[in-house]
């Protein structure tokens, strides 16, 4: 066990150092990057009032057990996702963005001419696994091993208010690609940690497509303002997804510190395990000091399906009826995010989950952390 804690220790910061790499070998130098000749804080547009440039930015997110424990190496193991915002994106796949359109429209989501929009394309992967990772037979009463390859088009439509924002986002995937197994023993032999070896058992082995629609609405609660450099804001939002995983949730968030983001900017409360794809936020204005500030929340989930539990069509060897599970869960998260008016932008979340299985030894709370480094174009 010692082992295996110290080499997830390595294991960390060398996933955090490879998705700093990918990241900037992805952005693009742009000129227009430049503070303009004379601009200032008067000049420039409110953040709800800029429009969405052909590329708006780009993101990597890493979900990590280790982020938070190193000894929870188990339940959603880990994963994380690469996205690209803005509408040059999308140029290879509008038919993905159109069909999104379409569920928009039906859905009424953003359905007004008075709302901008702002759009995202996300690419990832997310793992799950059970306690013992020695065993080779799945374990009744524990998590099955589970995966998912996904790609994913989001939209945020902002009311010209600034006081409402809708959030969608489309999402096709793969279960139970063999791969998954590839990546992860490719990680702990680079380790020297040992493999997961009930991979063969998990959820739609041998892979099955899936498909989920989301929508969100944040509503603004109210803005706060000391006499100091300090302000705070408070939302709520609604949401529900259909599909994958099809649950509806009511979320609190409160941000506090040195703000001068829009309030709806960044949504820790929309996620199915990894983070929704959400288009980059518009930059801070020039002449603005770093945004550093805390945030915590918490959601209440009512959950009708989850695919990673309870499989689809296709066999899988361990599988968990709606009776097994706990349909009404609840989530809390608390993080700290640094952002400069270039467009740099880092964040950490801690995040908890209450159980999932209703009994057995997979009747256990989940834990895991998030890293996110992202940058904002003009």
């Amino acid at each position: 066990m010692r082992t295996l804690i110290t080499s997830c220790s390595i294991c960390a910061p060398a996933l955090l150092l490879v998705s700093l790499a990918l990241l900037l070998t992805a952005l693009p130098i742009r000129a227009d990057e430049k503070q303009p000749p004379g601009a200032d804080a008067a000049s420039v547009q409110p953040p709800a009032a800029l429009p969405e440039p052909e590329s708006a930015g780009a993101s990597i997110v890493l979900d990590e057990h280790l982020l938070t424990n190193p000894k929870r190496d188990m339940d959603y193991n880990g994963g994380g996702e690469i996205t690209w915002s803005g509408m040059h994106a999308l140029r290879h796949v509008s038919w993905f963005n159109r069909l999104l359109g379409r569920l928009d429209d039906l859905s009424g989501v953003g359905s007004s001419t008075e709302y901008t929009q702002e759009h995202a394309l996300a690419a990832g992967l997310l793992v799950f696994t059970p306690s013992d990772l020695r065993m080779r037979l799945p374990e009744v009463g524990d998590r099955p091993y589970a995966s998912l390859f996904f790609l994913s088009v989001g939209r945020r439509y902002v009311s010209a208010s600034g006081t409402v924002a809708y959030d969608s986002s489309l999402t096709f995937g793969m279960l139970g690609l063999a791969a998954a197994r590839g990546v992860q023993d490719v990680l702990h032999d680079m380790t020297g940690s040992i493999r997961p070896q009930g991979w063969s058992h998990q959820i739609s082995a041998g892979g099955e497509p899936t498909a989920r629609y989301a929508f969100a609405r944040q509503s603004l609660l109210g803005e706060f303002a000391d006499r100091g450099w300090t302000r705070a804001d408070c939302k709520w939002t609604l949401a529900g997804s259909v599909g994958t995983v099809t649950e509806g949730s009511l979320a609190l968030n409160l941000r506090w510190g040195h703000l001068d983001s829009a309030w709806w900017s960044i949504a820790p409360e929309q996620t199915v395990y990894v983070q929704e794809p959400q288009p980059a936020p518009p930059p801070l204005p020039w002449r603005t000091g770093p945004e550093v500030y805390a945030l915590i929340g918490a959601r209440v989930k009512l959950r009708l399906y989850n695919a990673f539990l309870q499989g689809q069509f296709r066999h899988s060897d361990l599988r968990y009826s709606e009776g097994q599970l706990n349909q009404v869960l609840g989530e809390a998260w608390v993080g700290i995010e640094f952002r400069t008016a270039s467009g740099l932008e880092l964040r950490y979340l801690a995040r908890w989950q209450s159980p999932e299985l209703r009994s057995g030894i997979g009747s256990r709370s989940i834990i895991w952390g998030s890293f996110e480094i992202a940058k904002s174009f003009r």
